[in-house]
Formats: C-alpha cells, structure tokens, sequence
C-alpha cells in the first residue's frame, strides 16, 4: 500500500426496492451494535477486493445476488475504512439467513433515517441520501 492509501475493511450495503431501503436488526448477542437497525455486509476477508467481500456478505445475510450496485459512500471510523454501496439490483428474495440479523425489514429512507435505534448516528446521513 501506498503513503495515504487506506485499506477497506468492512463493507456495507443498502439495498433499494420501490424507494424503500432494507435494513436489518442484528442480533441481540452481537458485540457491536446489538438489537439495533443496521445495513448488511460486514468485513472484507484477506484476498477479497470490497466488491467480492459485499457479494459474499449478501450471499451469507441475506440469501441474495447482486446484479447491480454503485459505490455510494467510504467513511473512516476508529482507523477502519468502510465502503458503502447502493445495490438496486439482485436475485433472490432477501431474508435473514445465518445469525446476524434477527430479522430484515423495507423502511422509506426518511423514516429509517429517525429511528433512535439504529447502530451508529452518521447512518443517518447515508440513508437521507437515498431520498
């Protein structure tokens, strides 16, 4: 890696349909962020690039295929680079697969954006972008 290049270790993703978002409750025993409203995705393995890593996560959250997605944000938290990326398009229909989320729900971006339980606050601005 170059002087000022950051590498992307997490990734997430927000998945649209009919202008609602898809956002999942993790799961109570989680380390972070337990019972509160999150994106899918999660850490890129060595060897991944950030787009294999979001088509692996999604495969394991979520039991769906990307067919289309755009980068929509990267942000750097606590040293960790994390990649945000619109997906419009998939195969499949999205449900909660493995133990990560409790359960998936579709919200308007807006009413995501005001709910007090999400994971982090700086999800707000993400999801207010989806508008």
């Amino acid at each position: 890696m170059s002087a000022g290049e950051h590498r992307i270790g997490l990734v997430g993703a927000l998945l649209m349909r009919d202008g609602q978002v898809l956002l999942g409750l993790r799961a109570g025993f989680k380390r972070l962020a337990p019972n509160r409203w999150d994106m899918l995705g999660g850490h890129v393995e060595p060897g991944e690039s950030p787009e294999q890593a979001l088509r692996r996560e999604l495969e394991e959250e979520a039991g769906v295929r990307i067919r289309a997605c755009a980068e929509l944000a990267e942000l750097e938290r606590g040293g960790i680079a994390l990649r945000v990326y619109r997906v419009d398009a998939w195969d499949g229909e999205p449900q909660a697969c493995g133990d990560e989320h409790r359960c998936l729900h579709w919200f308007e971006p807006a009413q995501a954006a005001e709910r007090p339980d999400l994971s982090d606050p700086w999800m707000r601005e993400l999801l207010l972008k989806l508008v």
